[in-house]
């Protein structure tokens, strides 16, 4: 009801209505890894001036160090560093972080535990220093979709002659500024690297066809056209639902952004009027993202689907239990990885 206001005083509008949205966070906020005592506290870094400021003075044969400038080359925001001892105690803590970066460091254990499905966190990890060869092992990585590899290491005339740049401090930077300008559904690969690096090994396509399926490792290559250019885009899980980066993380999202939303129908009775406000409001996240390109389907119903209710997806006992249960189903877009051009000649007849 509204109120008339026809004098100073203390007016009561009371609203019917449950106010609910769902707003979008932000997508890629990595925390890097540092396996050195300089960062023995968790610390949020906010730009390389920030990074500068807390380490004093740049070290070019400094794993992190190298990391970092790597990163805020290559688009980077806001991010955390968190000592390598103390990553399974502080990561779980740092609610808006979304991605794990090793930058050199060998966090696989790790990654097995905190990288799974339903928490929203993906790891970028480095290939192997050393060169690839065509029958080198890949049992030293576990099949993971919230995971991703990437090879060969960096080097560029302002990391020392001895020293190289782990990739995926310069992946993480992709990541970011890959979500900025086209989103979080779009694949992080063809994509030129900033700050002047380039592959400490050549890439040619037979390797990369070699390790391109099954736990995949990620190539970044050298093309005279472009220059270093990330050139793929896949999972350390080669199953149809998980194989493209893109994917897992777009799900990670749409994850993250409902679940936090829905914290707000806490304590909301457990009712048809209180479900159809939660299904709207999902219903316009979701087609916010269709209509953004995130989302295939020539039609709103092609594209994603939004179910809640009773006999739908609760029975009368989950409703008595206070359990309120949402089934979202998303057509997510795949990236084009193999572009095939058919050419036909036509022969004049004589």
């Amino acid at each position: 009801m509204t109120v008339a206001t026809d004098y100073p005083g203390v007016y009561v509008e009371e609203s019917a209505e449950l106010s609910l949205s769902v707003s979008s966070g932000a997508t890629a906020v990595p925390v890097f890894v540092s396996g050195t005592d300089s960062f023995k506290n968790t610390k949020k870094i906010n730009s390389w001036l920030d990074f500068i400021d807390s380490v004093k003075s740049f070290d070019p044969a400094h794993d992190l160090h190298l990391s970092i400038r790597s990163y805020f080359d290559n688009g980077g925001g806001p991010c955390y560093i968190v000592h390598k001892a103390n990553l399974m105690k502080d990561v779980p803590k740092l609610d808006d972080a979304t991605l794990l970066v090793a930058a050199g460091e060998d966090i696989k254990e790790q990654v097995a535990q905190l990288c799974q499905q339903g928490n929203g966190l993906f790891a970028i990890l480095d290939g192997p220093k050393d060169e690839l060869k065509p029958d080198s092992s890949r049992d030293n990585y576990e099949q993971n979709s919230n995971a991703a590899v990437y090879y060969p290491y960096l080097i560029a005339d302002w990391a020392t002659t001895t020293t190289c740049i782990p990739p995926s401090a310069a992946i993480a930077g992709v990541y970011c500024s890959v979500d900025r300008s086209r989103g979080v559904w779009k694949a992080p690969a063809n994509v030129v690297l900033q700050g002047g690096v380039k592959p400490k090994y050549k890439v040619t396509d037979d390797l990369q066809a070699t390790y391109n399926s099954g736990k995949a490792i990620n190539m970044i290559r050298e093309f005279p056209d472009t220059g270093t250019t990330v050139w793929g885009a896949r999972t350390l899980d080669d199953s149809d639902k998980w194989r493209y980066i893109p994917v897992r993380r777009l799900f990670n999202s749409v994850e993250r952004d409902i679940k936090n939303a829905m914290s707000f129908a806490m304590f909301e009775p457990n009712s048809q009027p209180t479900w159809e406000r939660v299904r709207s409001a999902v219903n316009n996240y979701l087609y916010s993202l269709w209509q953004q390109g995130g989302l295939a389907g020539t039609k709103q119903d092609e594209a994603y689907f939004v179910q809640i209710g009773q006999g739908v997806t609760m029975t009368d006992d989950d409703i008595k239990q206070g359990k309120m249960i949402i089934k979202v189903g998303l057509a997510a877009v795949r990236p084009a990885e193999f572009i095939i051009l058919q050419f036909s000649q036509s022969v004049g007849e004589a």
